[in-house]
């Protein structure tokens, strides 16, 4: 039971056979989405296909996944190779079966309006929902960022509401997402992710619920155990009730 929340999941594809375990075992708790990536210890990349694969047939109860799609670690200043690679990349998830995709690009501090546009484009081709993801944390004006993404259709935007890389989770950014969920008038769903840990999430819950908003919590190290195993412990006690 997830007791209406909207609990995302962030999983490293790793191993094929756990990450199969773990998103049966999550969706199976009521986790509602899982962003699919590799190497999140570069920030998250694109996965293979054959994880996606994996991931696809592992989902139960009516759960979704969404594909990260960033080619190459560092900034978020996408090249015209890089954005090429994007575009194949969008295809391949659509292909196997992936509900969204996950992915970001700045340019000088803004938003790069003409290959997010591209890319969204892309992805609504085959069906997909978007998810501009925390590079969103890096522009100079987000609220104006945000007003731009509605209009371009993206989906879903991940923040934490705090700098990007500065060490602060979503919890001390609670003040700028409430700013967003305002702002944003359900126009488009605020996911709430960054240091998000069991005993802060229920803060980030209640601002969901003050606001009847769309919005979604984004965990990853929380409801992982130390062999990269996921806790159902851990995810009931995120889905229960207040």
């Amino acid at each position: 039971m997830n007791n209406g929340k909207i609990l995302e999941l962030c999983i490293n594809e790793g191993d094929l056979k756990q990450l199969a375990n773990n998103i049966s075992t999550a969706s199976n708790l009521g986790a509602k989405r899982f962003e699919l990536c590799s190497n999140l210890h570069l920030g998250g990349l694109t996965p293979s296909l054959s994880a996606i694969d994996c991931a696809v047939k592992s989902l139960t109860n009516s759960a979704e996944l969404v594909v990260m799609v960033r080619p190459e670690a560092g900034n978020f200043i996408v090249s015209a190779e890089c954005y090429e690679l994007m575009e194949k990349q969008i295809t391949m998830a659509a292909n196997a079966g992936a509900h969204g995709v996950v992915f970001g690009t700045v340019k000088r501090g803004e938003l790069d309006l003409d290959v997010t546009r591209s890319l969204v484009a892309t992805a609504k081709h085959y069906g997909l929902m978007v998810t501009f993801h925390r590079a969103f944390d890096t522009l100079t004006n987000p609220l104006s960022a945000l007003d731009k993404l509605i209009s371009l259709g993206v989906d879903r935007v991940l923040t934490a509401g705090t700098p990007w890389q500065s060490g602060q989770s979503a919890v001390d950014g609670l003040n700028q997402i409430n700013t967003y969920l305002a702002h944003s008038a359900n126009q488009i769903e605020i996911v709430m992710g960054g240091g998000v840990t069991i005993e802060n999430a229920e803060a980030l819950w209640q601002l969901i619920k003050n606001h009847s908003a769309k919005a979604a919590v984004h965990v990853h190290s929380c409801v992982h155990n130390k062999n990269g195993a996921i806790s159902a412990e851990a995810i009931n006690k995120l889905l229960s009730k207040d």
